[in-house]
């Protein structure tokens, strides 16, 4: 006998996420970050990440509903959303004042500091943490997995002394390649939907 669970407004939402269109414009805005900051633009490379996210919607309601259709979540759901957005947002604020005392104080503690030497790996970690928020406001695991790539790197980048750009282009890269492939199997499943019907 065939599988006959229903499924919960959980299951909906978790699934809501697996198109992988969040994933790859994410993936895209860190890794352009990471690239960005080797050049001249250094740490003015992460002016670009917010253009990325501002075109998932657009991208959304053209590519993924006409084949997947549009869901309303329940007024309980959105208020739970919008909480851990606003969460989000206040996290992501602060950690962006915590950066910038974090910039002063290693140029005013001098070179050689323990500051100076962890100061290359906040980025990476910043955006970890945001991968892990970004899980459990979505319910997809996946996005655990990119904090942990982003993590191990901002370790390399102390160990290895180098910048912070290697562990975000790292980070960037894997989200970005998983949001390919989840996106193309979405689609590759929408036209075998079509042609069965």
């Amino acid at each position: 006998m065939g599988d006959t669970r229903t499924l919960t407004e959980h299951d909906l939402f978790t699934s809501y996420w697996d198109d992988g269109l969040i994933d790859l414009l994410c993936g895209l805005a860190v890794l352009v970050t990471g690239l960005g900051w080797e050049s001249d633009l250094g740490a003015l490379a992460i002016l670009q990440a917010p253009l990325w996210t501002i075109l998932w919607s657009p991208l959304r309601h053209r590519i993924v509903e006409p084949r997947a259709g549009f869901v309303r979540f329940s007024q309980s759901r959105q208020r739970r959303t919008t909480l851990g957005l606003l969460r989000t947002l206040v996290l992501g604020a602060g950690a962006l004042v915590l950066a910038f005392l974090l910039v002063i104080a290693v140029r005013e503690g001098g070179a050689g500091t323990p500051i100076e030497r962890l100061a290359p790996a906040l980025p990476a970690v910043l955006v970890a943490i945001a991968s892990g928020l970004a899980s459990a406001l979505t319910g997809a695991r996946r996005f655990l997995g990119y904090s942990l790539v982003l993590l191990i790197g901002a370790a390399a980048t102390v160990v290895l002394m180098r910048g912070p750009a290697p562990p975000l282009a790292l980070g960037g890269l894997v989200a970005t390649l998983s949001g390919a492939v989840l996106l193309a199997r979405f689609l590759k499943a929408s036209r075998r939907y079509q042609e069965s019907c």
